[in-house]
């Protein structure tokens, strides 16, 4: 497991991929993308891995330019 020293949390990761975090939750059920630790708690926050975080932002950004 990552040290969480080096993981992003939600909103980060929200604003690097202009999304909002109804869409990170929706994407993570979907497996878009997946958390690398969920905190403890009910609502314990996700945190990502930025490795993870890329290679969706890429994803995103190769079918954007196909479409345009």
């Amino acid at each position: 497991m990552p040290q969480t020293r080096d993981l992003v949390l939600s909103q980060i990761v929200c604003d690097d991929l202009n999304i909002t975090r109804s869409t990170l939750s929706r994407w993570v059920a979907a497996g878009v993308i997946t958390p690398a630790v969920k905190l403890p708690g009910k609502r314990g926050a996700f945190l990502f891995d930025p490795a993870d975080v890329k290679r969706v932002k890429e994803a995103r950004a190769t079918l954007a330019g196909e479409v345009a």
